[in-house]
């Protein structure tokens, strides 16, 4: 092993990831060129010695699948609507679902619940007349100046057709590449549009594992292939 080998070796051992911008600033300082750099880092990545997590990210650990473990409290709840509706197509998590990809930590303590369209308006009258703090796929103006986070409630929207699931605690729960896209797109999620959802998007490719085919796929059906397509490329492999 080369001296500049076991200089990034130990770099990147003492850190969860890095960027290459900041690996080359330091091991400048410790005399090493970025021409030599650039080059051992291709080496160790070919080696499997470090792997390659996004756009000039690397880590010594391959990424992670984004998992998110459904509380008691949401699981019964899920229980009792798919018993009630066998068939129905939905999807149940709760907004702390975000807190790993998030910069600014922004507690999230509603639960969102997604269903086929014709029983939204049956579910959230149900709810409604239960007393349940319930809003029916809110606007950004709702969201801004009648929704408390920080406070329990229950948002209802339509389930996408072709919207990516996976099953957690027996329950159908949203796919990191789904929460993604509708991030980008819905009205409810304004408060992580911007600066905040381009964080969202580089922590997701530098801690877990993304399906960009199936990001993209979905990103097609909600109308915005290029925008997400575009908005990735800096950190997407």
């Amino acid at each position: 092993m080369t001296t500049c080998e076991q200089y990034i070796s130990e770099y990147a051992s003492a850190r969860a990831s890095f960027r290459t911008a900041d690996l080359l600033m330091e091991a400048s300082e410790a005399g090493y060129s970025e021409t030599s750099v650039n080059w051992t880092l291709r080496k160790l990545t070919t080696g499997g010695k470090l792997f390659r997590l996004g756009h000039g990210v690397y880590s010594v650990r391959g990424n992670q699948p984004f998992r998110d473990v459904p509380d008691e409290s949401l699981i019964a709840r899920a229980k009792e609507i798919i018993g009630k509706y066998p068939t129905v197509k939905a999807c149940f998590y709760n907004g702390t679902i975000l807190s790993p990809l998030l910069h600014h930590l922004a507690y999230n303590a509603l639960t969102y619940i997604e269903v086929s369209r014709e029983l939204t308006d049956i579910l959230f009258h149900q709810l409604q007349d239960a007393g349940e703090r319930v809003w029916l796929k809110p606007s950004y103006e709702v969201m801004q100046n009648y929704i408390d986070f920080s406070q329990q409630g229950i948002i209802i929207k339509p389930l996408i057709s072709g919207s990516p699931l996976t099953t957690e605690c027996g329950i159908p729960t949203p796919t990191l590449e789904k929460l993604l896209v509708d991030t980008f797109c819905d009205e409810d999620f304004s408060y992580l549009q911007g600066g905040e959802w381009q964080y969202m998007v580089e922590n997701a490719f530098s801690l877990f594992t993304v399906n960009q085919s199936r990001l993209l796929r979905y990103a097609g059906r909600r109308g915005k292939l290029q925008e997400i397509t575009n908005a990735i490329k800096p950190y997407a492999p």
